[in-house]
This record gives structure tokens, C-alpha cells and sequence, in this order.
């Protein structure tokens, strides 16, 4: 997935979480709330000086504005995931296979 559409979908995820409508943080940050909006659907990229300010905004250093592995699609997901595996020693293996059993069960 583009990292602008994974951006816009993190930054929408925080800024839903911290309970602000587009036009509140929009204002916050000093942007226009059309503008934030294509961020958030990962049609713009936010400059720099804009991510700063949203990281200042939610309190959070810059870099967990882009910890989006959770969003990614349950493929993709899948295909880490496999190839992981297929990439563990046997007692990584045997050690994954009882901690996904003690959640599954």
C-alpha cells in the first residue's frame, strides 16, 4: 500500500482516537480542513513543518506517525507472516506455535 494512504490512515486513526473533527485539528495545525482531508485519504503528503505540528498536536514523536503495520491488509499480513515462518529456526518455530496456540484456544 502507498505510504501516503498508509499516512493519511494513521493520522485519521490518532485524530478519530483523540476524539478531534478534521476542521478542529485542521485548525490546530494551521491548515485548511480540505487540505487534511487528502491527507487523510492519502492524496496529499503532509510537509514536514505539517507533521511536526501534528505530532506536537497528539503528543507523540514523528516517527509513531508512521507505525502503521497494523493497517495493513490481512494479505499482506498473511504473506509476512508465512514467509517468517518459513524463515524460523525449529525451536523459533516450536516456540511461535505455542504462544499462537495459548491465544487461539
Amino acid at each position: 500500500m502507498d505510504i501516503k494512504v498508509l499516512l493519511g490512515k494513521r493520522i485519521r486513526e490518532i485524530r478519530q482516537i483523540r476524539r478531534y473533527t478534521q476542521a478542529q485539528l485542521a485548525e490546530l495545525l494551521g491548515i485548511d480542513d480540505k487540505h487534511l482531508s487528502r491527507i487523510e485519504l492519502g492524496k496529499n503528503m503532509p510537509n514536514p513543518s505539517v507533521l511536526e505540528k501534528i505530532s506536537v498536536v497528539f503528543n507523540i514523536e514523528i516517527k509513531d506517525l508512521f507505525e502503521f503495520s497494523h493497517l495493513k491488509s490481512s494479505e499482506d499480513i498473511k504473506r509476512t507472516l508465512l514467509t517468517t515462518i518459513e524463515n524460523m529456526s525449529d525451536e523459533q518455530l516450536i516456540l511461535t506455535y505455542k504462544y499462537v496456540r495459548a491465544f487461539v484456544i
